[in-house]
């Protein structure tokens, strides 16, 4: 048996009950000593930390992430345990679960695409990272409908979540590119980089599944191509 992989509250060394402030100073700590660009800093500890922090520095997906660990214990009785779980709350804390999962996903794209592009185009990193916090956000919504239209289109079951972000992903450029085509303003420098993050999300989102998933999920929607022309 595999042992159980530690929360997020685990990761940063705090309780459930611990409030934001205890959860930043204890997520600080830990991020001064694993960054990757200290002594003894760790990749991926630090992935892992920046991930804890991101779902539990919001209080929505800190509740939505609470639910998939259950009830929590009382301080002065011994934990109950139940030999069944209503299949209703099973099924509700499994697309709590993938939501969660689906907006984890959403969240390391688009912070991957945006250090990409920022480097690509020489501008700040933070001009694409406030642009990507408005997608990223979208990323959740529907979780129901998208995972069945991710069975659907022939995913794997540990393939779900991933799924699902890129059918968020491909939902949200749909009214984008008819806003911005339709619209009788000039495509800006705010679209263009809008556009730029949504391809590059796509890519890095779509590496981790098959061709034949990728095009049966619609694929790339190809954004700046569709408003200019140019594809980078």
């Amino acid at each position: 048996m595999s042992p159980k992989s530690p929360s997020l509250y685990e990761q940063l060394g705090v309780t459930r009950d611990a409030t934001r402030m205890i959860v930043q100073r204890a997520y600080r700590r830990k991020a001064l000593r694993h960054h990757p660009d200290h002594q003894t800093g760790n990749s991926e500890t630090m992935s892992d930390l920046n991930n804890a922090w991101f779902v539990l520095s919001d209080a929505t997906r800190r509740a939505a992430y609470d639910k998939t660990l259950g009830p929590q214990p009382s301080r002065h009785d011994a934990p109950i345990k139940t030999s069944r779980t209503r299949p209703s709350n099973r099924k509700a804390a499994w697309f709590e679960a993938l939501k969660l999962q689906a907006t984890r996903l959403g969240h390391e794209a688009a912070l991957s695409a945006s250090q990409a592009l920022a480097v690509r185009h020489r501008v700040r990193r933070l001009e694409y990272e406030l642009i990507a916090e408005q997608i990223v956000e979208s990323f959740g919504d529907r979780i129901e409908d998208r995972v069945r239209l991710a069975l659907n289109a022939g995913a794997a079951p540990l393939d779900l979540a991933l799924a699902a972000t890129l059918i968020g992903l491909h939902e949200y450029c749909v009214p984008f590119l008819q806003a911005s085509t339709d619209s009788d303003i000039d495509i800006d420098r705010a679209i263009i980089r809008k556009a730029q993050l949504l391809d590059r999300m796509w890519d890095n989102l779509a590496h981790g599944v098959s061709r034949e998933l990728e095009t049966a999920l619609g694929g790339n929607p190809r954004t700046l191509r569709s408003l200019t022309g140019r594809r980078v």
